[in-house]
């Protein structure tokens, strides 16, 4: 039995001996084969090519956001080690090729930590040029060379040995114009995930699909390879117009910078907002609000913080901070539109038979609604007034009337038609359905305060869409951003159309409207905005504001001395084909019950905006009309304002000054618009020089604004919306993976 047991375990070592010999020979003579299999499994097995995230336009094919694709150079140290024969000639490429530090390098590559590490990177951010310079140096054949064969050859093997370098590509989001149209287009973070703006609404669409490089050592030990290649993202092309958004936001830092100041962050307003649509197909061409920020920096708040209160804030604090500075006004705002709802009310009206044109109503300052006083803007009365001039003169009395006449249900109809209390759908986040009352909470008070636009809440989007509505003829048009879409080789792939969601007033009603909107910029409250040579229409608004500041003894009611001013306005009239409205919340002056300011900031746009839309000025020019505005011919162009004639006059410092004039601000100016010193208007209205002399000359400053009384009794918005919760009307969710699919199965 010992025998036997002896003979196995003899059997078993001789075994055991002969696989340890063969393992020893194919060490010896094929151990580099394997080792190079091996390696190259390890090292080309998977390798992801990267999608490129799609590109985001302007109307005109302006890019607005891009990715570009860059490199990091990528040290492979376990590659690099497993021969004795890669180090020097890779140390010695990187050397000559890119200047790199080689003991630098070389410690890299042996230090124990990092000798077995399959990637390090040693340079970041490299073109594609940039690495090219490394493939021409490992290929180079030497054949315009001098040298003899063995020399040649020795060159190439030296060549072949530059081992375990690669590049890793990817590609990094950029905005070439920094802050412009920066709350609509938003931005995505370094994981290609869009944060705010079209980059995040539309996220998927822009992403793509990543690819992938499959690479093996086959039976002949050849390198073989599979590849299959990235989807890119899809490329949308917006309705914004660039030039547009470009003349918009100069206005509007304008506005900052003549009425910000220390104590309001040198900002203009609390909140400053301005969109323009084409009211015949619901295209945004320019949405600005005076929040922007640098895209490519949009973690960096030092424009309105110190470095010492950032630091000092808590994650909660630090967050709510970005968000307020992402955050569009125009879109994600709620606020009481005041005034410039009032064309709505009016149309409604008309549609419903409740008023005809040339009805009359008496204003005599205020009306009782039941056992409340509400007060007109005109705290003296209109009087006599028509239903054009009910508008005209903005008057809350015969609003008030109007809207008794059509009754809680017909009023709450329209507003719902007109898409109040209900998100538009437009293909921006954050979009705020504003608050209305329904038929269980108004009673009368609410009805007539809501007739003039206070008690409910809008955004910006709801109320230049309901007032496009109603000077278009009668079409509700879905609002949007984006109006086509391109694969990553710019072909087509969808176009979004024009698209109506409804009709809540006829085009007899919408004519009839434009017709008072007209007489409200050449005769009644909108005066300022008119644009010389062009034919305007459009509303004044002028909304009181509820105290909202914690711990206010007045907290929930309406706040003394604080107003949103507002201006809507289209043009031409007889054919709008640009609506551009307005809001200037909490303008930092001492009165701001006074919707001049957003008046000329429209006037001051649209004198820019008309020309480059083509739109060709059909109106007489008169000098009375200048004069009144405070304008000169040169002025129509460039956007000033004067409210005398040139003068001369002496500054503090003896000069005598040939150009001086009087601006509609009341400061006396040189022909550059440099404020003379010394010189000033005393109290009996004259100018007066450095010297005591009193200057002979006309001064015109419109000092009349809408007349505003304070409606302390009027209703506040509800607290939620009932139509939040109401079945909604249908809304278009901009476009989707399915709408692709669609364009696909239709081409």
């Amino acid at each position: 039995m010992q025998i036997k047991l002896l003979a196995v375990f003899a059997f078993v070592l001789l075994g055991l001996v002969v696989l340890l010999i063969r393992i020893s020979f194919i060490t010896v003579t094929e151990g580099n084969t394997y080792a190079r299999k091996v390696l190259s499994q390890q090292s080309y097995d998977s390798q992801t090519i990267p999608y490129r995230r799609g590109e985001i336009q302007d109307r005109n094919g302006v890019t607005l956001a891009k990715s570009d694709l860059y490199y990091n150079m990528i040290l492979d140290c376990a590659i690099i080690n497993s021969d004795s024969d890669y180090l020097e000639p890779t140390l010695t490429a990187l050397e000559e090729v890119y200047g790199l530090d080689t003991d630098k390098l070389r410690t890299l590559i042996l230090d124990e930590e990092t000798a077995s590490s399959r990637y390090q990177i040693i340079q970041k951010r490299m073109t594609r040029a940039e690495t090219e310079r490394l493939d021409a140096y490992v290929n180079e054949d030497f054949s315009d060379q001098n040298l003899s064969e063995e020399e040649r050859g020795e060159l190439l093997e030296e060549r072949s040995n530059v081992q375990g370098v690669w590049f890793d590509a990817f590609y990094e989001r950029s905005y070439p114009y920094d802050s412009l149209a920066s709350n609509v287009v938003g931005f995505a973070n370094d994981e290609d995930t869009g944060v705010v703006g079209i980059e995040n609404y539309y996220n998927s669409m822009l992403n793509g699909t990543n690819g992938r490089i499959y690479g093996y050592l086959n039976s002949d030990l050849e390198y073989e390879k599979t590849t299959i290649e990235p989807e890119h993202g899809y490329t949308l092309v917006t309705t914004l117009d660039m030039n547009i958004q470009e003349i918009v936001e100069k206005y509007i830092a304008e506005f900052d910078e003549e009425y910000g100041t220390e104590d309001s962050d040198y900002k203009g307003a609390a909140n400053v907002g301005v969109v323009v649509m084409d009211p015949n197909s619901g295209e945004i061409l320019a949405m600005a609000c005076n929040s922007s920020f640098d895209l490519n920096d949009p973690y960096d708040m030092s424009s309105l913080y110190s470095g010492a209160e950032i630091k000092a804030m808590d994650n909660t604090t630090y967050v709510d901070a970005l968000n307020d500075m992402w955050s569009n006004f125009c879109v994600s705002e709620s606020y009481e539109p005041g005034s410039v709802f009032k064309p709505i009310t009016v149309a409604s009206a008309l549609e419903c038979g409740a008023v005809h044109d040339g009805d009359a109503f008496y204003c005599g300052g205020n009306l009782l609604i039941t056992d409340t006083v509400i007060n007109c803007d005109n705290i003296y009365g209109h009087g006599d007034e028509t239903l054009e001039y009910a508008i005209v003169n903005s008057c809350n009395v015969a609003l008030m009337t109007i809207s008794a006449r059509m009754g809680i249900s017909n009023f709450l109809y329209y507003q719902n038609v007109f898409n109040f209390g209900y998100q538009t759908g437009i293909d921006l986040p954050g979009e705020t359905p504003g608050v209305v009352y329904d038929k269980s909470g108004m009673n009368e008070v609410e009805l007539a305060t809501c007739s003039f636009g206070q008690g409910f809440t809008v955004s910006m989007v709801q109320e230049i869409t309901a007032f496009s509505t109603v000077i278009n003829g009668g079409y509700y048009y879905q609002p949007h951003v984006v109006r086509q879409v391109l694969d990553s080789e710019g072909t087509e792939v969808k176009s979004i159309e024009p698209l109506v969601l409804k009709q809540p007033v006829s085009s007899s009603v919408s004519s009839l409207v434009r017709q008072y909107l007209t007489t409200a910029v050449q005769k009644g409250t909108g005066q300022k905005s008119q644009v010389p040579g062009y034919l305007t229409g459009g509303k004044t608004g002028t909304a009181e504001k509820i105290d909202l500041e914690p711990g206010s003894s007045t907290l929930g009611q309406r706040a003394t001395g604080k107003y949103l001013v507002s201006f809507i306005g289209a043009c031409p009239m007889d054919d709008p084909q640009v609506v551009i409205y307005v809001v200037v919340d909490e303008p930092n002056v001492d009165q701001q019950a006074d919707s001049s300011y957003a008046q000329i900031l429209f006037r001051k746009i649209a004198t820019e905006v008309f020309p480059y839309m083509d739109l060709y000025p059909t109106e007489e020019v008169t000098q009375e009309l200048l004069w009144k505005l405070g304008l000169t011919e040169d002025d129509v162009v460039k956007g000033g304002s004067r409210a005398s004639a040139t003068f001369q006059c002496f500054d503090s410092y003896g000069t005598l000054h040939n150009d001086a004039y009087v601006n509609t601000d009341g400061e006396i100016v040189d022909g550059d618009g440099n404020v003379i010193e010394g010189c000033y208007i005393n109290d009996e209205g004259h100018v007066v020089d450095a010297y005591g002399n009193v200057i002979d000359v006309t001064i015109d400053i419109d000092t009349t604004t809408e007349e505003v009384a304070e409606n302390p009794n009027i209703a506040s918005p509800p607290n939620e919306s009932a139509a939040a919760s109401a079945d909604d009307t249908t809304v278009w969710s901009g476009v989707t993976d399915e709408d692709l699919e669609d364009a696909g199965e239709d081409e």
